[in-house]
């Protein structure tokens, strides 16, 4: 009983995940969310493999084997294509097509070699490579068919080193722009999705470590078994639960927004007086950082220029970002108004200075000040 739950539990979450995204869909087309869509599906035919080998369905193994050694070498490739998605806004649709290539041809040669392989041949292969790791007792096809297993456990490590540096590249560049445009950040940028690839990558390598040690160690103890399945579940919930919350992705931004870089934008210090006047002037006096969900194409928008200009007097002389450019200004109001009224809601306070939200107020308070809103309205509040 606890063996069957072990082994079902990361194909179920995964599956309900699956459904849940392609519902998603069926309310609203989102191109990063199809990509996730895919890498679920991928990620449940793969647990469902894993599902047949643990619970001993050898007569099913064939195809499952044939399966897993696509899906298991096709989820990186199919991770970093959905980060492409979210951070690229025309990705190269050939490079992803190829980015698949080794998974198909290591379950083509995987899915060959089974159909060229006698029954006596698979039932030794089985029973020797998959569930004891004997690869010297395997001769003819059954070796080579050994040799293609290994193929595919190289394919998988390989593929990681490229995915998590190309991938926390793209992240990174792409919360760049967030910041450097948007003030209230919160549902904008892609950290979590940059942790989780860190923790995929983690438990990727660990899950390759297990396939190194040999995966029917596991399938003789329950408490090892445990640890993988519970571990892939929680990870595979993560990755569903904020894929399904990330509403917001570079094809929602102005395509000018992606053209401000220091590489690109030179300061121009001489007859900018009037810029930095003008941007002066809403601060202090319009107090134009208290609207909520401000842009860096509305400062520029009402100070009649390109927001390439606005970027060198903000972002290349300033050394600060759009976002901690204003939200270190509603902060700054925010602790003058709990200075005059320490009894004040702090909701109410958030509300008031701009912030969108309470976390991102929160989080932008203890940032600046060093401390949370409610310590700090102790001080005040006697």
């Amino acid at each position: 009983m606890i063996q069957s739950i072990l082994t079902t539990l990361p194909m179920l979450v995964c599956a309900i995940l699956t459904t849940l995204l392609a519902l998603s869909l069926y309310r609203d087309q989102d191109g990063p969310r199809c990509r996730l869509l895919v890498f679920m599906a991928a990620a449940t035919l793969l647990y469902t493999a894993h599902c047949i080998y643990f619970n001993g369905l050898r007569q099913a193994i064939p195809f499952s084997d044939t399966v897993y050694c696509f899906c298991n070498p096709a989820v990186f490739p199919l991770y970093y294509i959905y980060i492409e998605e979210l951070t690229q806004r025309h990705p190269d649709r050939r490079w992803q097509a190829l980015l698949l290539v080794p998974a198909g041809l290591c379950s083509l040669t995987v899915g060959t070699l089974y159909l060229l392989m006698s029954p006596t041949e698979t039932a030794t292969f089985v029973s020797h490579y998959l569930y004891h790791d004997e690869y010297a007792a395997l001769s003819g096809l059954a070796w080579w068919q050994g040799a293609a297993h290994l193929m595919v456990k190289i394919v998988f490590a390989l593929e990681i080193p490229p995915v998590l540096i190309l991938g926390w590249r793209h992240i990174t560049h792409y919360n760049l722009i967030v910041e450097q445009n948007y003030s209230d950040t919160d549902d904008k940028t892609l950290s979590p999705i940059k942790s989780l690839l860190v923790l995929f990558v983690i438990t990727s390598a660990v899950s390759f470590a297990c396939n190194v040690i040999g995966r029917y160690r596991f399938a003789d103890s329950l408490w090892l078994l445990a640890v993988p399945s519970v571990t892939f579940s929680l990870l595979i919930l993560l990755i569903g639960h904020i894929g399904l919350q990330q509403r917001f992705h570079i094809r929602n931004m102005d395509e000018n927004a992606e053209e401000l870089s220091p590489a690109v934008v030179q300061p121009q210090s001489e007859g900018q007086g009037w810029l930095r006047e003008g941007l002066r002037q809403l601060m202090e006096s319009e107090h134009i950082y208290l609207q909520p969900n401000l842009k860096l194409e509305d400062l520029a928008r009402r100070l009649n220029t390109n927001r390439a200009y606005i970027y060198n007097v903000i972002n290349v002389e300033n050394g600060v970002s759009f976002s901690e450019f204003i939200n270190r200004r509603r902060i700054e109001h925010a602790a003058q108004q709990i200075q005059q009224n320490p009894k004040a809601l702090l909701s109410d306070v958030a509300t008031m200075s701009g912030f969108a939200s309470p976390s991102a107020f929160y989080r932008n308070f203890k940032q600046f000040m060093g401390c949370t809103p409610s310590e700090y309205q102790a001080r005040f509040d006697v």
